[in-house]
């Protein structure tokens, strides 16, 4: 099983469109630094999981994953939900295209579910507006 294509398919398409926007959003993966805490600048967080990752017939094992991709939006707070759906709306639209890119003979086919959100918080703590989307997704790694 490849985990870095499997993060790719889904990371690198994300990272494009956020840093095609003006100004550019600034996006963090699992396992890299994210913004500063009590950061006041808006940025993207996705998380790509993993459950399962193999699945066994009577011949061999396919390399399917399944597993969930989380893209928390952080926006300044005190103005309204407005930039922080705006930001939302490339987040799905990437994932709707993902949806909609023709299977190959090479790389990772991937697909993603029904997408649960955009929730949104607001804590007294955190200087920031968090929008989260949510989706399953199926992933299957090709020679």
């Amino acid at each position: 099983m490849d985990y870095q294509k499997i993060r790719a398919a889904v990371e690198q398409p994300l990272l494009t469109a956020f840093n095609n926007l003006t100004p550019a959003v600034p996006v963090f993966f699992d396992n890299i630094t994210a913004a500063p805490k009590n950061s006041t600048t808006e940025y993207v967080r996705v998380n790509v999981t993993f459950g399962i990752t193999n699945e066994p017939s009577l011949t061999s094992s396919f390399d399917n994953a399944r597993g969930a991709v989380i893209i928390r939006i952080f926006t300044e707070k005190g103005k309204g939900p407005a930039r922080n759906q705006t930001l939302m709306t490339t987040a799905v639209s990437v994932l709707e295209t993902l949806n909609s890119t023709a299977k190959t003979d090479s790389g990772v086919f991937f697909r993603v579910g029904e997408i649960d959100g955009p929730s949104f918080s607001s804590t007294e703590d955190s200087p920031l507006f968090m929008g989260q989307i949510e989706t399953s997704y199926r992933a299957t790694v090709l020679p």
